[in-house]
């Protein structure tokens, strides 16, 4: 997973390769009752693509290299 303080939400891959994302709490933990897929995002006004595509990176190699086990924080 990646906590991004940026866009506010952590992001991962799941089993079928999707990019999913859920808001982060203050506390750093996420609200994952509040997922969604970040394809299915309809406002992208001001989202930093380049950010974006470099998360999704971070959780491709998270999960095929580390087995999802690291927990990442992007800024």
């Amino acid at each position: 997973m990646v906590k991004s303080e940026s866009f506010g939400r952590i992001f991962w891959i799941d089993d079928n390769d999707d990019f999913k994302s859920c808001p982060q709490n203050i506390d750093g933990t996420g609200d994952f009752d509040q997922w969604d897929y970040v394809s299915e995002w309809t406002d992208w006004e001001g989202v930093n693509y380049d950010k974006l595509f470099n998360i999704h990176k971070a959780c491709v190699i998270n999960k095929y290299n580390h087995f999802n086990s690291l927990t990442l924080e992007a800024v």
